[in-house]
């Protein structure tokens, strides 16, 4: 048994602060938490872990990110729109995918993120199940609970519909098309999704900390067919579905001519609501969207940095709020500081939610469960998210020294002080399934320098030759032409 003691401890987004708090954890579990005098008499035989001045809580939950331990600024992609920033990849060859994602693990680990849903992607190596368990074996190492998503796409490779994607082929330069016609094959048939899904089901029928979803890459990508197919067996299967939705304006163009009824409406009428569903981004959200949205029970996670940084505009988190809706957050590997700081990137979504209906008080437990009751909800994970007896001992302690700075007011509400002013580098203590993963900012147990190295390695070994990226940069631009402005 484990016995944590901190200076303050929270234990739900709607529960008080216990000052003197502490959790006692037994097998993986939450045996009990509350006052720390009264949990140490009652168990004495208990390890003492005592974390300080600091707030013990719920584990964060980054509920959208893709994996990259390496982020787009650092393998020399710049900010751009989204379609160009996305062709500029072609540059690439595809890397060591254990390599780049248990970096990105250890990267979400330090920054005091316990869990997350990985919105896997095809890197184009041409075999994309061993793409994928080689990022599920990353997370199981790593030591971090994980909902990885079996991903799929069978249209809008190139350009996305109705647009004929021969003739904006025929646009570009000879060399551009024989890049293209190279090949870089990405999802499996859908046969082929339904029985990988199938498979690692059963494989990892019982796994205390991985779970899978269906991660269709979003409506512009994926046929109503392929719709109808994975979300009946989604619903079969007890799975989730999760896919980003009218993240661009080039998007939104896209889905206002194929689904003029509106996309969520024809999602619902494909089955898409008979199993748990999450979407990412919903930056272009109409009013009537977002009211789509609400009634149907659409799990919304927002990624405010990496929209900002792709011209895609601010996540409509105010009108979210509004409308009721219990909204997460993801970074997206791609937050506003080019890093995985989750508190820091939950304090710009706090931000740019700011709204003089909601109290203070009601904006902060709102994204107090924005980052973790939520984002397990999001993330269709169950049993954290929470500190409770019998849930999951997946903890956080968050130092509030620097919080705190010189002076505190004594009126001044601890937490609030640490949703304005912690980053991860604040972070004491990671613990996922009642182990101790990361200690003041080292992983338990971790190369990290190693980690860091095979990613490196990784990224040198991918980079192409000049003419290759030359030509990468001329379909970006040939895209970004074809978009246009919003």
């Amino acid at each position: 048994m484990l016995l944590l003691e901190a200076d303050y401890l929270l234990r739900d987004a709607a529960s008080p602060v216990i000052a003197g708090g502490a959790v006692l954890v037994r097998d993986g579990l939450i045996a009990a938490c509350g006052a720390a005098g009264e949990l140490r008499a009652a168990h004495q035989g208990a390890e003492i872990v005592s974390l300080g001045h600091a707030c013990l809580m719920p584990g964060l939950i980054n509920a959208h990110q893709h994996g990259r331990g390496l982020s787009q600024i650092q393998l020399g992609f710049p900010d751009d729109a989204l379609e160009p920033w996305i062709a500029r990849r072609r540059g690439r060859a595809a890397p060591d995918v254990y390599a780049l994602t248990r970096l990105a693990a250890l990267q979400m680990l330090e920054n005091g993120v316990t869990a997350t849903l990985h919105a896997n992607y095809s890197y184009g190596s041409g075999d994309y199940e061993a793409e994928l368990r080689a990022a599920i074996r990353a997370y199981d190492d790593s030591g971090m609970r994980a909902t990885i998503c079996v991903g799929y796409a069978d249209r809008g490779g190139l350009v996305y519909p109705p647009a004929d994607e021969s003739a904006f082929l025929a646009t570009l330069p000879a060399d551009v098309q024989a890049l293209l016609g190279a090949g870089r094959p990405g999802y499996l048939p859908l046969d082929e999704t339904i029985g990988l899904m199938a498979r690692l089901c059963a494989e990892y029928a019982g796994h205390p900390r991985l779970g899978f979803a269906y991660g269709p890459a979003g409506p512009q990508w994926v046929s109503d067919a392929a719709w109808r197919a994975l979300t009946a067996d989604a619903g079969a299967r007890g799975v989730g579905m999760h896919f980003h939705l009218l993240e661009s304006p080039a998007q939104a163009t896209c889905c206002r001519t194929l689904y003029p009824e509106r996309v969520l409406v024809r999602l619902a009428a494909l089955g898409l609501f008979e199993t748990r569903a999450s979407a990412a981004h919903f930056v272009q959200a109409t009013a009537e969207d977002i009211a789509d949205a609400a009634r149907l029970g659409l799990r919304i996670v927002v990624n405010p940095g990496s929209n900002l940084r792709l011209g895609n505009g601010a996540p409509p988190i105010a009108a979210l709020m509004e409308a009721g809706i219990g909204f997460a957050l993801g970074t997206d590997n791609c937050a506003l500081d080019d890093n995985e700081d989750y508190l820091s990137e939950l304090r710009l979504g706090r931000l740019l939610g700011r709204s003089a209906a909601a109290a203070p008080a009601e904006q902060l437990r709102t994204f107090l469960a924005t980052a973790t009751e939520r984002g397990a909800d999001a993330a269709f994970l169950d049993g954290t998210g929470r500190i409770g007896a019998g849930l999951k001992a997946d903890l956080v302690a968050i130092d509030l020294a620097e919080s705190e700075g010189a002076y505190l007011d004594p009126d001044g509400q601890v937490l609030e002080a640490m949703l304005a002013r912690a980053t991860g580098r604040d972070v004491v203590m990671t613990m996922v399934e009642g182990k101790i993963l990361c200690r003041n900012g080292r992983a338990a147990g971790t190369d990290a320098g190693s980690l860091r190295a095979k990613a490196s390695r990784t990224a040198r070994e991918t980079r192409l030759d000049l003419e290759t990226r030359r030509l990468a940069e001329t379909l970006s631009d040939a895209l970004r032409r074809h978009y246009g402005p919003a």
